[in-house]
């Protein structure tokens, strides 16, 4: 749980064998909670479908940045730019347009990514 970031909400909720209502947790602690069982779960391929959207974006970083040591393929489903960063290739869909590329490569091919890129203003880092 500590690769993710989730070691202080184990710590919060009692330790890995205390009773918890996921009902009284928060959207941000049920995502930690669902990325350290994907984090620990064996398989070759992850795919985080919007997995990170009620993290701040430092703990965000920490989940992804994990998933990255982690090995395997990892394919990450987001609308936030910071995870297409730190992508090594972005698929961008619009309707039945698609276009692969890294950031830099699509900030200069495609003028809907270059776009959205630019009207993106990085949240301060508390």
């Amino acid at each position: 749980m500590a690769a993710v970031g989730a070691d202080r909400l184990v710590d919060e909720l009692g330790g890995y064998d205390a009773p918890v209502e996921p009902g009284a947790l928060s959207a941000g602690q049920r995502q930690l909670v669902a990325l350290a069982r994907a984090y620990l779960a064996p398989a070759a391929v992850v795919i985080l479908d919007e997995a990170t959207c009620h993290l701040d974006p430092a703990a965000e970083a920490v989940a992804e940045a994990a998933f990255a040591r982690r090995g395997g393929t990892l394919i990450v489903i987001a609308h936030r730019l910071t995870s297409a960063l730190r992508a090594r290739r972005i698929l961008l869909m619009d309707g039945t347009r698609i276009t692969l590329g890294t950031h830099e490569e699509l900030v200069r091919t495609s003028p809907l990514y270059a776009d959205l890129a630019g009207h993106w203003h990085p949240e301060p880092v508390s």
